[in-house]
């Protein structure tokens, strides 16, 4: 089991990374969202962006640029 004073930091790690991850994804209208919300959300993000990478990269392809 992991002690209370171990664990605490963890936690106000993971708070303050997920404050700065919330800053980054948009992660919807909902003001407090959950954990599993902006990961959820993060990852669509991620998908959201590679697609339009990749659509990008066709077009510089197609057009020669």
């Amino acid at each position: 089991m992991v002690s209370l004073r171990r664990r605490r930091p963890f936690q106000l790690m993971v708070l303050r990374r997920l404050r700065e991850l919330k800053k980054i994804v948009p992660v919807g209208t909902r003001r407090k969202a959950d954990i599993d919300a902006v990961l959820r959300q993060t990852a669509e993000y991620i998908c959201s962006l590679e697609l339009k990478v990749a659509i990008l990269r066709r077009l510089s392809d197609i057009y020669g640029v």
